[in-house]
């Protein structure tokens, strides 16, 4: 063998270390989902709170975590998304738990039942947080 020879094996064996695992299971880099997910009526709106995911379903520390999808139904079961709570880089790290989201837009005597689905950079969906029921009705000021 040539000097050239060993020296570019060197370097592709080289090159070639990191740190490479099997394969993840889709259903294990989901987030695990939000807890204690409360729904209360303000003045304002019906605000939602709910203790952020710090996991993926398959154990492992989470660090990509986007945001949540909030979803809502009027009068029936089906869901629609009305919101998105998006996390900053700074929140994303800090790993505040606590979150809130304040849906502005109900009607007083309507109920309404709200779900929060946690989702991660790369798309990834917790299962739904809910749902969580209310009546909506304005407090006295």
């Amino acid at each position: 063998m040539t000097r050239f020879t060993l020296a570019l094996a060197a370097v592709l064996a080289v090159a070639a270390c990191g740190h490479k695992g099997p394969p993840i299971a889709p259903e294990l880099v989901r987030p695990e989902s939000p807890e204690q997910f409360a729904a209360v009526a303000t003045a304002d709106g019906v605000k939602l709170g709910w203790l952020r995911p710090l996991r993926y379903s398959g154990g492992a520390r989470m660090n990509d975590l986007r945001g949540f999808v909030i979803e809502r139904a009027a009068g029936g079961p089906v869901f629609t998304k009305i919101g998105m709570y998006e996390l900053e880089d700074r929140t994303r790290f800090r790993k505040e738990r606590h979150l809130e989201w304040l849906d502005r837009d109900v009607q007083p005597g309507e109920r309404y039942l709200y779900r929060v689905i946690a989702l991660t950079l790369d798309g990834y969906r917790s299962a739904p947080a809910g749902p969580v029921g209310i009546t909506y009705e304005k407090p006295s000021e």
